[in-house]
């Protein structure tokens, strides 16, 4: 029986993430909703050989705690994987037509300059946790790395001690999204933070590999940041009328804001932008372009005529 893929798609599917690994793309974007799939196909059709639409029809129905856009990407994941599997199985029944629908438009929350006083303080009060080890010497130094260098969420999870230089003030993002590596700068008053945090982790766990790094060696998980990040909302005290923030709104707040300082200073955005996208590691400029329509949006003081010449974009969570 195969550890991760039970069911008869077990080596179709491992095929097919090594197969989308291969063009570049990550496997954890695809192995949750292809591991629940297996998980559903080995328990409740363990006899099948071809994927029908008894079969898929159930697993497609949106369920009850369940988002759009959640739905949206697990019908996405599951319809790639089908699409492939019909090469080798013609049989193999595919997600109808018009049946994946749009994503829904996500704007970011911003945080003002108040919030974010209160969102760092809580972090910089956790008390210690019997069980979240280290949680209130991380919290600090995470958040902000994550807000003042733009990072995604997985990012500084994956850096090791040996990524950070810190005489040149940064950090090495190695095999990031389509395994691009990249280098990012650091201010000085995060790399001195970082050099503090460092000095104390060291006297605590020796020859630790990873910066971010748990008592049993391994790194972080994105559901740990998560999860702190929503006790230090809670602990905040902050109201958000309904909205929910999320760790990747960081990357969006350091964007927007560098956009902003840009606006202030009368620094010209078109010349700057490909700076930020390659300090961002975004794939393309229209990538980037996205967060120009969002400083108009949100930072009212800036009512710019210039701005209705941009072209528009989707909205990328990139």
């Amino acid at each position: 029986m195969n550890q991760l893929y039970n069911s008869f798609l077990a080596n179709d599917i491992e095929d097919y993430i090594a197969f989308k690994c291969s063009l570049g793309y990550s496997a954890v974007s695809y192995s949750g909703n292809l591991q629940r799939f297996d998980r559903y196909c080995f328990e409740n059709h363990p006899d099948a050989r071809v994927v029908t639409n008894q079969i898929l029809e159930p697993w497609l129905v949106k369920r009850p705690n369940e988002n759009t856009n959640g739905h949206i990407r697990r019908m996405i994941a599951i319809n790639g994987f089908l699409i492939f599997l019909k090469t080798r199985q013609p049989a193999t029944y595919l997600i109808p037509e018009g049946i994946i629908g749009q994503y829904q438009h996500f704007i970011p929350y911003l945080y003002s300059d108040e919030e974010l006083d209160a969102f760092f303080f809580a972090a910089d009060t956790l008390p210690p946790h019997p069980v979240a080890i280290n949680r209130d010497l991380i919290s600090p130094v995470i958040f902000r790395m994550l807000y003042c260098c733009g990072l995604r969420p997985q990012e500084p999870l994956k850096i090791k001690c040996a990524d950070i230089d810190y005489q040149a003030g940064t950090l090495y993002i190695a095999d990031s999204k389509v395994h691009k590596d990249r280098i990012v700068s650091m201010s000085d008053d995060m790399r001195d933070l970082c050099i503090k945090y460092n000095d104390l982790m060291n006297s605590l766990m020796p020859q630790r590999e990873y910066f971010f790094q748990r008592p049993d060696g391994k790194p972080y998980s994105v559901l740990w940041l998560q999860r702190t990040f929503r006790t230090c909302i809670k602990r905040s005290g902050l109201s958000f009328d309904g909205k929910h923030p999320r760790v990747y709104d960081w990357r969006h707040n350091f964007a927007t804001r560098v956009i902003h300082k840009w606006l202030q200073e009368g620094i010209d955005i078109a010349s700057n932008l490909p700076r930020l996208s390659a300090y961002m590691g975004h794939t393309s400029l229209e990538d980037t372009a996205y967060y120009i329509h969002l400083v108009p949006e949100h930072l009212e003081e800036h009512h710019m005529n210039e701005w209705s010449c941009v072209p528009e974009v989707p909205s990328y969570e990139d």
